[in-house]
């Protein structure tokens, strides 16, 4: 009976570390962050990583609304500030990499894509512009970053009437395979998946943003370990080939 006890109590204390960790992520990291769970699961067979994708800001207010999650990967510092400045955070915040703009125009169409933007205001002169997609600037980063870069080349006040607003770096992905669209801003990430190649092309804009992770109050906390793998060379090799750049 005493060994039997001994037994069960073993299997509950292993139940209790062998848990999901709950992962709060911006849109950005969708094609990265599987390559990452992956490896990492490999690692701690022992976790299991479940992940919610959607924009930094729209992941924040539901962080605030006592949404379950034990890490919050943001696409901007300013989300993680929002969440410290309410006391939803507790531990170190990680710069674990950064994250680049594009421009892109899906095949056939016939905007020039430049960094200067030169080609939007080539077809803003010519009227030939249809739809400019990016993320919503009010809750996504990448948004908010095509927004500085439309104000930086003096084209956001002309460039209104085209404006296709989506909700988060994927779903302007998403607007920017559309027939009706001439070019859309998504994560420089996103060009350099086969299957979006395949359909368009994208460059790098002078443009990115700093990616933080950090944990949730109540958490789990065995999520930590997931925090110290996304500082790890393995994962720093990972997000280099998705085209982020990494911080040493």
């Amino acid at each position: 009976m005493r060994l039997i006890l001994l037994f069960l109590l073993q299997s509950i204390l292993i139940t209790a570390y062998a848990s999901d960790i709950k992962l709060a992520a911006a849109t950005n990291l969708r094609f990265v962050l599987p390559e990452i769970i992956s490896q990492f699961e490999q690692h701690y067979p022992q976790h299991k990583v479940s992940t919610s994708f959607a924009a930094s800001g729209t992941l924040t207010s539901q962080i605030q609304h006592g949404a379950p999650f034990d890490l919050f990967l943001s696409a901007s510092p300013e989300y993680i500030i929002r969440l410290q400045q309410t006391d939803y955070i507790k531990g170190n915040v990680i710069n674990f990499s950064q994250a680049q703009l594009a421009i892109f125009s899906r095949n056939g169409s016939a905007i020039t894509l430049t960094k200067d933007l030169s080609g939007l205001k080539t077809a803003l002169d010519n009227h030939s512009l249809n739809k400019v997609v990016i993320a919503n600037p009010h809750h996504a980063p990448y948004g908010q970053l095509a927004k500085q870069q439309l104000e930086l080349h003096g084209l956001w006040d002309d460039i209104q009437p085209h404006l296709l607003i989506a909700e988060s770096a994927s779903q302007a992905l998403q607007f920017s395979l559309s027939p009706q669209t001439s070019v859309g801003f998504i994560p420089y990430s996103y060009v350099l998946q086969d299957k979006v190649a395949q359909r368009g092309n994208g460059i790098k804009l002078n443009a990115s943003l700093q990616q933080q992770a950090v944990m949730i109050k109540g958490g789990n906390p065995v999520a930590s370990e997931f925090l110290v793998f996304l500082e790890s060379e393995q994962a720093k090799a990972i997000f280099l080939k998705h085209g982020f750049k990494v911080v040493n």
